[in-house]
Formats: structure tokens, C-alpha cells, sequence
């Protein structure tokens, strides 16, 4: 198994140590591994040297025809004054899958806004908006064309604030785009009011959480784009318009618009009185829950929500690898009716640092992993042997649902590369398993031949289905014919990754075969066919969606669509 790193790049050192870790010479040149005995790599000459080389680009913006776009940037700019300010700069989406060259504002005034939406449908430009950029699909602007950020808009509301409770009585709360997943979380704890189920990150918008059809976990939770009871969106008109529950077959278009209706202002969701949960972090073999239908049904039946997260190769032993010994984490949350004591601020503080400091550890090892694939295994094992241990180990706490549902902070540190399928639970957990090993039997076939696509996580979450027409979790909608409960499956990679996407690909297929759909936000445009797969089997969704956009009136023209939607909805 051949490193791909210059011998001076590494500098192992062997370690007396109480037990067995890597096989013989196979994980990394020149370092041979005996019983008892562990590996240190010299990872700052590994860093230092993997810096100093040039990042080579897989994506290049469109730099063609400057000329044009200068002159579209000075025509808008004109029409609108000299607020907002608007430039030309060179887009980058958070996972590193999308570059694009755009006109770009940051309005933070409903006036603004409304001033420049008009302006735009005017010159005949398109128009997207971006959040923190945190979606993988190519859902954001089309090359020279106006990409909006939300992030400091301010609120309409009398007393100034970004979140308020708008019907104490109904539950409700009114959240302004630009409003993040951590905001909203303060606001819940503080108010004991919580949303069922969201995102882990919890540096997001809310509003890109809603509109692209995200989800969290729990059996009987939807989607938190189905708590959406009204939306106010400026259309390609200027004019804000209200969209609200009382039109339901509307509102499930408008829930999850993926910004086809036009610029999200803010939105009124609906929650649920003050939850209190019991987490368990708990420890399985692989082979007794990826290879064993009566456990892993078990485990879902028996319990609110499961979380369950496959780190590949963390069994690393001196002889050779196999999947089967790995260990599986499993989060499992119960809600509880007892009066308990919950975490305290200590635990919290303390969550903090760790968070913080494996995070930042992951994004220097990033590149170095990228840039040395035979690393991945050694890497893998040390760092699930601190998952296990030291940050996530064993045990049991009380906390509120928000601090249960953003359980990792500072994700964002360390880009990575995402796909994830949704898939009809079907009560047949035999055949969930032969969704789940794909995966396995992939990244088996791939280590035999010294390759590791896959150098993060598989992680899997179960929940109730969804009811908004552009959220795959509708495909398990009984009213559709689906079981009532969806699973979604991810898998995760360092930005850079080598084969990403042909790995990607190979389980794509037979995900596909497993009437899997992809989640539109995240990875998914590259596999070959993949249009007309999630026309089949959401087809009927996307032609209610389009039939509510006409209906709206809201964007005659198209100006809200880029290239990738118009192929999506096949306008």
C-alpha cells in the first residue's frame, strides 16, 4: 500500500504502548508497526509541507466577458443609488463545490431589498440569495448574474428584534431571514419554546434550512419546513407578499421554495412547549447492527430518535482490516417526563472546548489527509479512539431539545464534501441493510485497492415524513403511499478528497436502485442520470410545485430560477 508523501515528509516514531494497533508496514512507508506498539507522525512536517504546495482548483468560475459584467453591475447600480453598494466578486460555497463570478449586494433594509429585486427584474437579471453558503447543490446564482446575502437584514418589527414570539397562544414565532440556526437555538432555551427536530449545524440561516427541505431526527418529527404556517417573500415585482396556512396547498410549495417564489423576508413557525431529553451516546459492533436486521429494528422501534454514525476504519489492527469489527456510534435521545436534573453549564462549557479543538484538528488534518489518501485509515482509528473515549464516550445526560439537536459546534471549521439519499423506511429492515451496505461493501472494495473515498462518516437518521413537495422526505408520505417514516444517509468526506466523486457515483447508482432520492441541497448533480431518477419518483411533487409558482404570479419571468433549478423542474 504505497504513501503518497516523500519519505522526509514523514517522521514516525515507535511507541511502547499497552495494546495492538496498526498492521505491519501497510498504512504508512517506512513505518513498520509490531505488537504493542503504536505510530506517531510527524503531522506539522506533513502539514508544513502539503501548505506549501499549490491548491489545485476543481472549480473555476467563468471569468469570460468582463466587459459585460461590469456593465450590467453599473447599469443596476445606478437605477438603485447609492444604497446597497454592489460589486463583482467570485462566489465560493462553504463545501467548496461551487465558484462562480457575480454581482453581489448586502442589503439590510426591507426597502433595500424590495429597491433592488425590482432594479434587477428590470435589467433582466437573474437573482439568487445566499445564506452562509452551507448548500453543496448548484442552487446559488448562475455565473455574472445578482447573488443577494441576507445575513444583516433587519427586522420590520416594532421592537427591533430578529426573533419574536408572534401568538404566544398558537406557539408561534416570527424568525427573519438572515437568522441563525444558533440564534434559534438561544431563543428556544431561553423561551421553553422548541422546534421538534432541525439541522446539527448551528451556524446556518433558518430560512436556508426551510427553504432547501433540510431535516433532523425523531420518529414521529417532520421537517422543520412542515412547522412553517406563513412566509413573507418579495417577488419579482418589488412587492412583499404573505403566504400563509390557510392556503395549504400553496404553503407546501412555499415551505421548501428553494428561492423560486423570490426573497425570503421572514417566516412564522410553529413550535412545541419545552422538551426535555435523555441522550445516550452508546457503542455497538458493526457487525451486530449493519449485519443484523432484528437489532438495528430494535434500536429504531424502541426509541424517539436514533443517530447512528459509521467511522470507517477504526477496528485498525495489525492484521487485515475488516468492516465488521468496527465499532458503530449510536445517539439515542428519549424524551423524558420525569423531573431531572439537566446538564449544567460546566458540562456545557467544557462540550465547548472539545468541540472546538477537534474541530480545528480535523481542519489542519484536512489537507494533509486529502493529499496523502494512504493516511486515512491511521487517522481514522486515532481519531475515533477520542470520539469514543473522550469526547462522545459512553453515558448518559439530561438536556433541552435544542442542546440534544446542535449536539457539534464549530462544524464549520473543517469544509467537507456531502451526499445524502432519503429513503422510504418501508418497515422492511432487511432491505435497509442492503442500503446500508452498499457502503460498506464500497469502501471495502475501494481500500483493497489502497484508495479511501470515504475518510469521514456514514451517518444515518430516521424521522416522520415530510409534506412540502420539493423535500425527498415525501416520499414516505402515507398519503402517497409511503410508510409514514423516512431514513436519510450520508456520507462525508474532507474537501479534496481524491475519487470522491466516482465513489459518490458507484453507491449513487445502487442507492438509486434502492428507490433512494438525493437531498437537493447537497450533493447530487454530478451522477448520471439523476434528473430524470428524482422525476420519477417526485414527479408528481414538481409539477404541484410549478403549478403553485404560476398560480403565485410571484415570478412570471423566472427571474428567481438559475440553470440547475430550470433543469430540475424541467422548465
Amino acid at each position: 500500500m504505497g504513501c503518497e508523501t516523500s519519505s522526509q515528509a514523514v517522521h514516525p516514531a515507535v511507541i511502547e504502548h499497552d495494546r495492538p494497533s496498526n498492521r505491519d508496514n501497510d498504512w504508512i512507508k517506512d513505518a513498520k508497526c509490531n505488537d504493542k506498539q503504536i505510530v506517531m507522525v510527524d503531522c506539522k512536517a506533513l502539514y508544513e509541507e502539503q501548505m506549501k504546495k499549490p491548491k489545485a482548483k476543481h472549480i473555476q468560475p467563468d471569468l469570460s466577458d468582463q466587459g459585460d459584467v461590469e456593465d450590467r453591475l453599473q447599469k443596476l447600480q445606478m437605477i438603485i443609488g447609492s444604497s446597497p453598494s454592489l460589486q463583482i466578486e467570485t462566489f465560493e460555497n462553504w463545501g467548496e463545490t461551487q465558484a462562480i463570478q457575480v454581482i453581489s449586494s448586502s442589503p439590510t433594509t426591507k426597502e433595500e431589498l424590495k429597491k433592488l429585486v425590482l432594479a434587477a427584474s428590470e435589467q433582466g437579471l437573474r437573482v439568487r440569495c445566499a445564506g452562509t453558503g452551507h448548500s453543496w447543490a448548484p442552487i446559488f446564482a448562475d455565473s455574472k448574474q445578482l447573488l443577494i446575502y441576507v445575513k444583516d437584514m433587519k427586522s420590520d418589527y416594532k421592537d427591533g428584534s430578529r426573533i419574536r414570539i408572534s401568538n404566544r397562544k398558537k406557539l408561534e414565532v416570527d424568525i427573519m431571514t438572515g437568522v441563525t440556526t444558533g440564534d434559534f437555538k438561544k431563543f428556544q432555551l431561553k423561551n421553553k419554546l422548541h422546534i421538534p427536530a432541525n439541522v446539527i449545524l448551528d451556524v446556518v440561516q433558518m430560512v436556508s434550512v426551510v427553504a432547501t427541505g433540510c431535516h433532523g431526527v425523531g420518529k414521529d418529527a417532520n421537517t422543520p419546513s412542515d412547522n412553517v404556517v406563513k412566509m413573507r417573500i418579495i417577488g419579482s415585482d418589488g412587492n412583499l407578499r404573505t403566504y400563509a396556512s390557510d392556503d395549504k396547498e400553496m404553503m407546501r410549495a412555499i415551505s421548501a421554495n428553494f428561492g423560486c417564489f423570490g426573497v425570503i423576508f421572514d417566516m412564522t413557525i410553529k413550535l412545541i412547549p419545552e422538551v426535555i431529553v435523555k441522550v445516550e451516546n452508546r457503542y455497538m459492533d458493526l457487525d451486530d447492527l449493519f449485519f443484523n436486521a432484528e437489532n438495528i429494528q430494535k434500536l429504531f422501534e424502541e426509541n424517539w430518535s436514533i443517530e447512528i454514525f459509521w467511522f470507517p476504519y477504526n477496528s485498525l489492527s495489525l492484521f487485515d482490516y475488516n468492516q465488521k469489527n468496527d465499532d458503530v456510534w449510536i445517539r439515542v435521545i428519549n424524551k423524558e417526563t420525569n423531573k431531572v436534573k439537566t446538564a449544567t453549564e460546566t458540562y456545557y462549557d467544557w462540550k465547548e472546548v472539545k468541540d472546538y479543538l477537534t474541530q480545528e484538528a480535523l481542519a489542519i488534518m484536512s489537507p494533509i489527509i486529502a493529499g496523502n489518501p494512504s493516511l486515512t485509515p491511521l487517522y481514522a482509528w486515532s481519531t475515533f479512539g477520542a470520539i469514543k473515549n473522550i469526547i462522545y464516550p459512553s453515558g448518559t445526560q439530561y438536556q433541552e431539545l435544542p442542546h440534544a439537536v446542535h449536539f457539534r459546534q464549530y462544524i464549520e471549521k473543517a469544509p467537507v464534501y456531502d451526499m445524502e439519499f432519503a429513503f422510504d423506511l418501508k418497515g422492511d429492515f432487511h432491505r435497509l441493510l442492503k442500503i446500508i451496505q452498499v457502503v460498506v461493501s464500497k469502501v471495502d472494495h475501494y481500500e483493497e485497492k489502497d484508495e479511501y473515498p470515504l475518510n469521514i462518516a456514514l451517518e444515518m437518521r430516521m424521522m416522520g415524513y415530510s409534506d412540502t413537495l420539493l423535500c425527498p422526505g415525501i416520499i414516505g408520505n402515507p398519503a402517497y403511499g409511503g410508510s409514514g417514516h423516512v431514513v436519510y444517509i450520508e456520507i462525508l468526506s474532507v474537501v479534496d478528497t481524491k475519487g470522491w466523486e466516482k465513489f459518490c457515483i458507484d453507491v449513487a447508482k445502487e442507492w438509486m436502485a434502492l428507490d433512494g432520492v438525493p437531498h437537493l441541497a447537497k450533493q447530487w448533480d454530478f451522477i448520471p442520470g439523476v434528473e430524470d431518477h428524482i422525476n420519477k419518483h417526485m414527479g408528481q411533487h414538481i409539477d404541484a410545485f410549478k403549478e403553485q409558482l404560476t398560480k403565485s404570479g410571484a415570478d412570471p419571468n423566472g427571474m428567481f430560477l438559475n440553470k440547475s433549478i430550470r433543469k430540475l423542474l424541467r422548465l
